[in-house]
């Protein structure tokens, strides 16, 4: 028997429960969803062994078992959204990342749901091909509201789309997880840098290798938290540079705020980035940041903050050496007030502002 029509699920669908900052969001939200009395879930495609013990799962998740590029997902997909049609009247599908966005598309044909999707990032490879432009009209189209986590991502999202679909497309900041905060007096006899993100090419982490590797008045370290594809090369890189003794991939850790409180300087050096939710945790602790001057990033981390410090060409490793000296004398000057600066401005990301922000959003999608 059908619950009442003012009761509604939420099931946010994405590839998988690790990576980056769409994968937190995901699992930050769907708690915080149900603690207001909302039914929500979230729907994998598939995660690994590794992944597995790096996490604990709620009650709440469901793992598809299918690969993430493979048609068979449409399938999983669409018998799950039945499956819950069977017991509410209102349901929502919130997808995430390029797969879930076409694959929840073509699942959702002919059933009663709302469609909501947000997008991460101010670029991809696909809009390279103009011909992407036409089949994701099409896709796009078929989602009630379309979330942009800045104001950047939102402005590159409607010159890709054009004016026929912009009026979907709206802004609901990031919130992000707050560590707490150290107090930090000086920078010690080691500067100790870190970065924390999939180790895949648009995180640009061979760009601050590089760059610290001409730093040889200063007596440095350097830790990288995370996972992925380019692993082997960057190994590769840092023993060409004879770093293997002051740089660390540590892979993906549960101790993440140790690691931050460990720390003097955050280094975001992507090529690509729709928010930088590791920004706003670092800054949480007291961590200032240098990062590529990006839109959107250069939004959670602007110049007017004098804790943060942007790299306008960041694919020039001078100029990273430059500003890692820079925010280096920052601190040798000031280091209590650049921490407080950081935390400062770190907390105007809440998750709980974000959460109430899409509760309101899941209940204008119904009305529509």
């Amino acid at each position: 028997m059908k619950n009442s029509i003012n009761k509604f699920k939420v099931i946010h669908v994405i590839t998988s429960p690790c990576g980056g900052g769409a994968e937190l969001l995901v699992r930050e939200l769907i708690p915080r969803i149900n603690s207001l009395g909302i039914n929500c879930k979230a729907a994998y495609f598939n995660y690994s062994a590794e992944c597995a013990k790096k996490i604990d799962f709620f009650d709440n998740e469901l793992n598809l078992n299918v690969s993430y590029r493979s048609p068979f997902a449409i399938i999983a997909l669409r018998k799950l959204f039945k499956s819950e049609l069977a017991d509410f009247s209102s349901l929502i599908i919130h997808a995430h990342l390029t797969w879930p966005l076409f694959f929840v598309a073509l699942a959702s044909l002919g059933l009663p749901v709302k469609l909501i999707f947000t997008e991460h990032d101010t670029t991809n490879s696909r809009r390279n091909y103009s011909v992407f432009k036409y089949i994701e009209r099409i896709i796009y189209n078929r989602y009630t509201s379309i979330i942009a986590i800045t104001n950047g991502v939102k402005d590159s999202l409607q010159d890709w789309l054009g004016p026929g679909l912009s009026s979907k497309v709206s802004t609901i900041l990031n919130g992000a997880r707050f560590f707490s905060f150290k107090e930090r007096e000086s920078l010690g006899k080691c500067i100790k840098f870190i970065s924390v993100g999939s180790l895949i090419p648009k995180k640009g982490f061979d760009r601050t290798i590089k760059a610290l590797s001409k730093l040889e008045d200063i007596n440095w370290q350097y830790e990288i938290i995370g996972e992925g594809p380019s692993r082997l090369e960057l190994e590769q890189l840092i023993s060409s540079l004879g770093l293997q003794d002051k740089i660390i991939l540590s892979g993906w850790s549960l101790a993440l705020e140790e690691g931050y409180h460990n720390a003097n300087i955050q280094l975001i050096p992507s090529r690509v980035e729709g928010f930088g939710l590791v920004a706003i945790e670092g800054m949480s602790t007291g961590l200032p940041v240098i990062a590529s001057d990006l839109d959107g990033l250069n939004e959670v981390a602007p110049n007017s903050v004098d804790s943060c410090f942007l790299v306008k060409n960041s694919n020039d490793i001078g100029e990273w050496v430059n500003t890692i000296k820079s925010c280096i004398n920052a601190l040798e000057k000031d280091m209590v007030y650049i921490s407080q600066e950081s935390y400062q401005h770190s907390q105007k990301f809440s998750l709980e502002k974000m959460t109430e922000s899409y509760v309101d959003l899941y209940r204008q999608v119904l009305n529509k």
